[in-house]
């Protein structure tokens, strides 16, 4: 492990973010086809350190990546779409603040009380005003550099939950957003006011008015469902694993020593992590393919061949017999019955 990314869980003293923050952008490098492995070398980091939720490190590490990605990206605009594609629905705390709270206000709340086991770098505030009301990001230390992709991102998925939360009641020109580099954010943002604000943290004012709707729970759910597959954070190993493998599941044939290449660790860490789990790598590859397959089929027009290939089957025939030993039926017969249901 890095000198960075040590683990830190038991150092409240000192300032520290969850590593595994920064996922989202190091799969956003890999979606566009960019190295993040070399994004992440650069800062002294490897994918196996922030697969691990048990590393917290000191800000600093995760405002360089972020402002270093954005820049392998060439996109000023990194943090914002990071941001809103987040898949909110893998995150439990948000699931379960959905379904608890019934105002704008309740959901806040209990997403502040949640939000603080992230991270100790930073707390959330709620001031309720008589006009409007207002949503602080406050760090608890001064920023060596400007965070502002950090803040980008963080606008971002605050913006979305606002926006679902308000429901029909939404206008962004009753919004103020203040980050520390407004240039990071595009102009007229979700047609809110973008502001100029300091390193301290990301600045939200909206009307008070909403925090006392009822919350609108079925745009909270559309928006973690347009997202599927995205990811917040992994809550364990296994999870970060999975997002790796989706993106090479078109590979033939994975075998340890590559997944252990992508992870950035060695053959041997992997299969000790994965029988930690009560797992192997075949068995995460195997039920990731049939996921994969299941859905194209039955939620896409590909053909039976190109979803074949899709999941590292070069022969039809072979992933046609790989299919029905997972699932009993055939891919036609499968996309079949379950279309008609």
């Amino acid at each position: 492990m890095s000198t960075a990314a040590r683990l830190m869980k038991d150092r409240p003293d000192i300032p520290l973010v969850r590593l595994g923050l920064i996922l989202p952008f190091v799969l956003e490098l890999d979606r566009r086809k960019i190295d993040s492995d070399a994004v992440l070398m650069a800062n002294g980091l490897v994918r196996d350190t922030v697969l691990d939720t048990n590393v917290f490190v000191p800000p600093i590490v995760v405002h360089r990546f972020l402002e270093n990605a954005a820049e392998a990206a060439n996109d000023p605009y990194l943090g914002i779409n990071v941001g809103e594609s987040l898949n909110l629905a893998q995150w439990p705390p948000f699931v379960d603040a959905v379904s608890r709270s019934t105002t704008l206000m309740d959901f806040l709340v209990r997403f502040i009380r949640a939000a603080k086991e992230e991270a100790s770098s930073a707390r959330h505030t709620l001031d309720v005003g008589g006009n409007y009301s207002f949503f602080r990001e406050i760090r608890v230390s001064d920023q060596d550099i400007a965070p502002a992709q950090n803040d980008a991102f963080t606008a971002a998925y605050l913006l979305n939950l606002l926006r679902r939360g308000a429901g029909s009641n939404w206008c962004g020109r009753d919004v103020l957003v203040k980050v520390c580099e407004p240039e990071v954010v595009p102009e007229r943002y979700l047609d809110v006011d973008i502001a100029s604000g300091d390193r301290m943290g990301v600045f939200l004012r909206f009307p008070t008015t909403w925090l006392l709707q009822p919350l609108d729970k079925q745009s909270m759910v559309e928006l973690s469902s347009a997202n599927s597959g995205r990811p917040l954070l992994p809550t364990e190993f296994t999870d970060g694993l999975r997002l790796i493998l989706e993106l090479h599941l078109d590979e033939a044939d994975l075998k340890a020593d590559q997944v252990a290449g992508l992870l950035g660790t060695s053959r041997q860490s992997l299969q000790r992590k994965l029988k930690a789990n009560g797992t192997t790598l075949s068995v995460e590859v195997t039920e990731l393919k049939k996921q994969r397959a299941a859905h194209d089929l039955t939620h896409s027009t590909k053909t039976v061949v190109e979803i074949a290939t899709s999941v590292g089957f070069r022969n039809p025939t072979s992933f046609a017999r790989a299919f029905k030993s997972w699932t009993g039926q055939s891919p036609q017969q499968y996309r079949k019955s379950h279309r008609s249901q």
